[in-house]
């Protein structure tokens, strides 16, 4: 460069020239703050104890409690990085630093990012090999179990929550699980109860776990919120996939309020009972439910029931049976008939729930399956909250 010529300074120049040489500069900059963070501590922890001493080094004061005894070692991982800290002690051993608690062998945030990481799918075993590397400290698997233990106080809180009378429309359906029990791999069901409230905003009310979807099961969950709040004053439906059990148990505590059978779930029973060659009967069948309102949709299946009573009489016999359970939603808003004459609102939840547990054979405890079905409900319920339905306001 000349020397009359003018320095000048490019940021983006700078900075690439920074980055290539990170190791005389990042690596020294964590270095430096690591060190400053263990002074800072170990400083904060001597001053506490002096406090705790009421007397200043080698002082002789008759207000002393008791004598300095040096020091212990304790391994801290931090989010810069392991330490080995010295920890300050009494003759007495009454003195116990607050600054680095009892038996804590990791920053919160450590734990928190341990507790995230787990719940967004990843296995123990490798939640504690991707925070390896960042901690520069191993974590086992069973710390990672210990630390979603955590989650217990939070999954207790939900089932016993008081509940506000709000809900307008109820979806019931369940999901199975695989349960590790008594030394054995067992299927397990967990019966949902999805909640859209009067000011349209959506929300996993409750869940169970229980060995089979009968009416006694179903009846238990639906009780239990019932106890707690859920007295149904401004329920105008409830949709269910149409299991009998589950029928019978919303007719016990909720007989006046109109059941609807789910779609989706009675086309399925149709194809069934249908030829590969009889797919233009499903087809038409799919008409009845987009007809414009109920007369029509009446008309439409005694349309369909003549032209398919002779080639595919189970078919019919199967639709025409539930006929009137499926045409309930046509008493509702016209604008909320497409989320209600089905319950896939609640199928996509089920989505998210078997994508979270894919990555495991079988839950190892039961608890274990309630904290990982909590974690997924309780972040749907976040996303719902911050996204009502404008369509299912009360006026609608």
């Amino acid at each position: 460069m000349r020397a009359s010529e003018a320095l000048t300074y490019e940021p983006a120049a700078c900075w690439r020239r920074l980055q290539q040489s990170k190791e005389f500069f990042f690596e020294d900059l964590d270095a430096h703050l690591k060190e400053q963070h263990q002074r800072f501590l170990e400083e904060l922890m001597l001053y506490e104890r002096q406090c705790f001493l009421n007397a200043q080094p080698y002082e002789r004061s008759a207000s002393r409690v008791d004598q300095a005894n040096g020091f212990y070692r304790r391994r801290l991982s931090t989010r810069l990085g392991a330490m080995e800290l010295q920890v300050p002690r009494t003759r007495s051993a009454h003195f116990q630093t607050q600054v680095v608690p009892r038996y804590q062998r990791r920053e919160p945030v450590i734990n928190e990012a341990l507790k995230q990481v787990f719940l967004l799918g990843v296995s123990t075993r490798q939640a504690g090999r991707a925070l390896a590397t960042l901690v520069e400290d191993a974590v086992s698997a069973s710390t990672v179990s210990a630390v979603a233990k955590a989650l217990d106080q939070s999954v207790h809180a939900f089932h016993g929550r008081r509940l506000s009378d709000h809900y307008r429309y109820l979806l019931l359906d369940a999901v199975s699980v695989r349960i590790r029990l008594v030394g054995k791999v067992q299927r397990r069901m967990v019966l949902c109860v999805y909640g859209i409230t009067t000011n349209g905003r959506r929300e996993l009310i409750d869940f169970q776990i229980v060995k089979t979807e009968a009416e006694d099961s179903w009846h238990g969950l639906l009780w239990n919120l019932w106890n707690r709040g859920l007295r149904g004053e401004f329920l105008e439906l409830i949709a269910t996939d149409g299991h009998l059990g589950l029928a019978k148990a919303i007719v016990r505590l909720w007989p006046a309020v109109p059941h609807q059978r789910c779609w989706a779930h009675k086309l399925r029973n149709l194809e069934n009972k249908l030829k590969a060659s009889q797919s233009d009967c499903l087809d038409e069948a799919k008409l009845i439910y987009q007809a414009d309102h109920r007369t029509a949709a009446v008309q439409l299946f005694k349309q369909w029931k003549r032209r398919w009573q002779r080639e595919a009489p189970r078919a019919v016999a199967c639709l025409q049976e539930d006929l009137e359970e499926l045409l309930a939603f046509f008493d509702c808003p016209s604008v909320h008939w497409k989320r209600l004459r089905t319950t896939n609102v609640i199928e996509r939840l089920f989505v998210e729930v078997r994508r979270r547990i894919r990555t495991m054979c079988a839950f190892t405890t039961r608890s274990s399956c309630e904290r990982i079905l909590f974690s997924v409900f309780d972040r749907m319920n976040q996303h719902w909250t911050r996204h009502p339905l404008p369509a299912f306001t009360h006026n609608s």
